[in-house]
This record gives structure tokens, sequence and C-alpha cells, in this order.
């Protein structure tokens, strides 16, 4: 996919930005054991509500298991339906560190939150969320292998992922989901004739600004 060859280097790049930390933890579920890890979060829409296709709701968990691997499990309603979505895990390589979500005050003025207006609340790319093959954020918008939304929005993902370079922990990193079809035409593509699709994504202007704009998040501190 073009997109796909086009942007991935450029989000790959995020692994490297960070930026400042966001809000205090909010609660979740209890380690259900000493030995297995594990974490619930609801996906929040943090697009403005007038931004077409922006409103959407998921759940998350993320276990940290015994063998040293890591369960991923994503599932959203209200996507755009029939395409596929980038979904990373977000957070700061290194020492543990919680950070957040942004909501719909972080718009810039173009009216819409952006991959690089997030970027300060979420921090880089830590994995990407692929239905198989690599999970580094050389995969970060290798559209062919994320999984994708039916018919009616509805998109299932659950991974077990063995190898996690930068991972961090599994109570800090923040679920970030990418991808919101603005005109409705089934397609991440540039539309002169509709003020949101006409966009160019933050990070590369080859690259419509549907394919990388995100649209659900969730963590510790959102």
């Amino acid at each position: 996919m073009k997109i796909a060859k086009a942007a991935g280097a450029t989000l790959a790049g995020l692994a490297l930005l960070v930026g400042t930390a966001g809000a205090a933890s909010a609660a979740h579920d209890d380690n259900p054991s000493a030995k297995v890890a594990s974490y619930s979060y609801d996906l929040n829409s943090i697009q403005p509500s007038d931004v077409p296709g922006g409103q959407a709701t998921g759940t998350t968990r993320i276990k940290a298991l015994p063998n040293g691997k890591l369960q991923v499990t994503v599932e959203a309603w209200g996507l755009a339906p029939n395409l596929p979505h980038a979904m990373h895990l977000h957070g700061i390589p290194g020492p543990v560190t919680d950070m957040a979500c942004p909501g719909p005050d972080a718009a810039g003025p173009d009216g819409v939150v952006t991959v690089l207006d997030g970027v300060p609340f979420y921090g880089g790319i830590l994995t990407s969320l692929t239905t198989n093959g690599d999970v580094s954020s050389s995969s970060a918008l290798a559209l062919d292998r994320f999984p994708v939304a039916d018919a009616s929005g509805y998109l299932s993902y659950q991974r077990t992922l063995t190898s996690i370079a930068g991972y961090t922990d599994a109570g800090t990193v923040q679920v970030v989901v990418h991808g919101i079809d603005f005109d409705g035409n089934g397609q991440y593509a540039f539309n002169a004739d509709d003020p949101f699709a006409s966009r160019s994504s933050s990070l590369n202007p080859a690259i419509p600004l549907e394919a990388t704009v995100p649209v659900l998040c969730g963590g510790i501190a959102n």
C-alpha cells in the first residue's frame, strides 16, 4: 500500500519523540495474581465533536505475562468501516513514566488533534499493534498488517507479543488507535472538496490526514 510505504519511516521517528507528562494517573483494575499484571482501560475519543467520523468508543486490556510476553486486547466501536486502523503502544522507553491522552483541547488551529498534537501527551511509539510480523516502530503505518474494522465500524484485536523493543511497563503505556474517514468515501485519500479530507498528515504532506489522525486513546493517565 503506497500510504504505508510513504509513511513508515516518518512515523517510526515518533519513537524518538517525547513530551511533557500529562495528568495524574487514573484507577485501574487490580492485578489478579503476583505473576500476571493485567490492566484494563477505556479508549476515549480525543477529537473535537465537530470532526466528522471522529467519535468512537473502545476498551483495551494489557497483560504482562510471567514468561515475559505481553498480551494486548483492543475492542472498538464507531471506527471507519472496512478500513485498517494503525494502533500503537505509546510511552517513554526506559524508566517507568506515566503519560496521558490528549483531549479535544489539544486540537491545533486546523480544528483536528493530529499525531504531533498528541505526542506531548502520550509520547513516542514503543510498539506497533500489527496483526502479524514486525511490531517495532518501523511498522508504525504498515496498514496492510493492522486490524480492519468491519462494515459496522467494529474492531476486535488480540495478540501476544514476544519481542517488544523499548517496552517499559504494562501499567504505564497508552494505547492509541488511528484513522478517520472524514468524508465517508470508504478510503484514506485526498478529497479536495472536503474541508477535512483535503488535508495532509502532520507527518508528511504526501500522506492523507485521514490515515494517520488519532481517534481513540486510553491508558493509566487518561
